[in-house]
Formats: C-alpha cells, structure tokens, sequence
C-alpha cells in the first residue's frame, strides 16, 4: 500500500475508540503479523515491580512504542503496547494506536 500523494493529507485528533476503531477494521495489526507491514521498535522500557503491580500487569512486562511501515517504508502506524514476560500482548491483547495513516487522512491521539 503506498499513498503517493499530491498534497498532504489532513491530519485529525480524535478520541481512542475513533482511532482503534479504524485501526481494527482495517486490519493493521493482522497485516503486520502477516508481513504486509514492516514493525521496527521505537520505544521499549521495562515496568518495576510496583508500576506493574499498581497497573495490573505482571512483573516484567514491558511498555513498547512500534512503528509500522508499507513496503515504500511510509510510515502507516505507531502503536503502544505491553507485551507480557511470555510474549503476548496485555491489556486488551492487541496493540493500542496512537497515530494511523489512511491515505488521504491521518488519525492521532493525544496521548
């Protein structure tokens, strides 16, 4: 998928369910497991014993920031996620988008 564009595309705050909503029926985070998306970690820090226990999580679980990008290495999405010490994903088991590329329209959240 690569958006050459004439012009830049308007880019939108929206609220959390906007963003995840788009996110999910578009399908980002199954193309990326399936190779349509490159991920590349941007951020990934490790939570102490209290920050995990006071957020829910289990100790040694890990927040992440990963970008997503097409095959032109355009930039498509950023998510968050917590990924667990065995490896999946916390919370609501899928990553959280923070910013997402629709073409003509990119979608962010301001947190």
């Amino acid at each position: 998928m690569s958006f050459h564009r004439s012009e830049e595309p308007e880019e939108r705050f929206v609220p959390k369910s906007i963003i995840r909503e788009a996110f999910n029926s578009g399908q980002f985070w199954e193309r990326a497991q399936q190779g349509e998306f490159s991920t590349q970690l941007d951020h990934d820090s490790h939570y102490t014993v209290e920050e995990a226990q006071n957020k829910g999580f289990r100790y040694c679980s890990r927040s992440q920031a990963v970008r997503y990008y097409n095959e032109a290495h355009e930039l498509v999405a950023v998510v968050h996620q917590i990924r667990s010490p065995d490896g999946t994903l916390g919370a609501s088991g899928k990553p959280d988008p923070k910013y997402l590329d629709l073409g003509d329209l990119v979608l962010k959240t301001r947190d």
